[in-house]
């Protein structure tokens, strides 16, 4: 991989880091409120997907999340 290549894939794993903490608050916000749940699932899946993203970039592994 060019450093270009790498370039891109680090800002897009931090972008994925962002958007994994964002959605991390969401939920917390979603649960303490108790607002709906399919908000609740959306956001949970939301997080899995983008959790999924990362380690597929390698940018953690499965055990520490």
């Amino acid at each position: 991989m060019n450093k270009h290549d790498q370039s891109r894939k680090d800002a897009l794993i931090k972008t994925l880091c962002k958007a994994k903490e964002q959605a991390e608050t969401a939920i917390l916000y979603l649960s303490a409120n108790n607002r709906d749940m399919e908000d609740i699932i959306s956001a949970k899946l939301t997080l899995e997907y983008i959790e999924i993203s990362l380690e597929r970039l390698g940018a953690i592994n499965r055990e520490a999340v």
